[in-house]
């Protein structure tokens, strides 16, 4: 868990790991934002092979809880918006296709924003159980083929792994975005 202070506020923010077969993204996501009502929460999915660590998903929610509080957002929720920060696209549907959950997915990372600790380890749980997702936090580990597709998802040559880690590359192109408006 990680607690985020800005202009927004203070909101803290939890990402867990995990692996699930997605069937059906609509009935997937709609499970997400009923036990969203039900803890008072804002979450979302992604595909975690898009996703460069836990890190980069508490960059964009810091980002994106930023840019709501400010009235600079892309989207009108809070949910799509951090899945544009998370993607560093503006575009809604490119944000989805490069970093959101698919049909066939399995390797899976959760994000969950709330008011206190409590209120996002309920929800992180609730989530977990109810979407049947099995915890595994190895998802957000750095393989080969995960180096490969990230540096196509966020447009970083093989000559940027040489000046820097993919996940520092990854927060940067991430953090540029807020220059892009």
């Amino acid at each position: 868990m990680f607690e985020l202070k800005g202009a927004f506020g203070k909101r803290v923010v939890g990402v867990v790991g995990g692996r699930a077969n997605v069937g059906d993204v609509d009935e997937f996501l709609g499970k997400l934002a009923k036990a969203d009502r039900e803890n008072r929460t804002t979450s979302q999915a992604f595909d975690a092979s898009s996703v460069a660590g836990k890190e980069h998903l508490v960059h964009a929610a810091h980002l994106a809880l930023a840019a709501h509080a400010a009235k600079r957002n892309f989207a009108s929720s809070l949910n799509i918006e951090l899945v544009c920060w998370a993607a560093a696209e503006r575009q809604i549907a490119r944000a989805f296709e490069k970093v959101g959950v698919h049909k066939g997915s399995k390797g899976l990372a959760i994000l969950a924003l709330g008011g206190s600790r409590a209120q996002v380890r309920r929800a992180l749980v609730s989530i977990c159980r109810e979407l049947g997702i099995e915890r595994d936090d190895g998802v957000f580990g750095l393989t080969r083929e995960k180096v490969s597709k990230l540096c196509k998802v966020f447009s970083i040559s093989k000559d940027g792994l040489k000046i820097a880690p993919i996940q520092k590359l990854v927060l940067e192109r991430v953090a540029l975005l807020a220059l892009e408006r």
